[in-house]
């Protein structure tokens, strides 16, 4: 019997884009893998991102974009698997911090077809 490979995920807070975490990845045929981890950088520190790991997916919260910032990302993606969490009003919020305290639709919301 084959052993499973293992999968993880992590969060790494306040990205600031390219570069940002000392993660340097490359694209090959294969897949998308770590090529490089930058001594001491956050992603060193945190210890869990090694050389070799391949990326399988990303995640991106949407609580700190700025308007317009959803619809250009997930206009974007193109031809591609897009997995979206989704959360019902009264629902525990899935991110210490958040809530559902305010009217989530309002005039100024911008309408995205999926």
């Amino acid at each position: 019997m084959e052993k499973e490979e293992e999968t993880r995920e992590i969060l790494l807070p306040n990205w600031q884009g390219s570069g940002s975490h000392g993660i340097t990845i490359d694209q090959t045929d294969d897949g998308v893998f770590v090529k490089r981890v930058q001594q001491n950088s956050p992603a060193a520190k945190m210890g869990v991102v090694k050389e070799g790991d391949q990326i399988v997916s990303a995640t991106v919260y949407f609580d700190n974009l700025q308007s317009g910032e959803v619809t250009q990302l997930l206009n974007s993606m193109g031809h591609h698997t897009v997995g979206l969490r989704l959360q019902r009003k009264g629902d525990k919020s899935p991110l210490p911090g958040q809530s559902w305290s305010h009217d989530v639709f309002t005039a100024s919301s911008p309408e995205v077809v999926l």
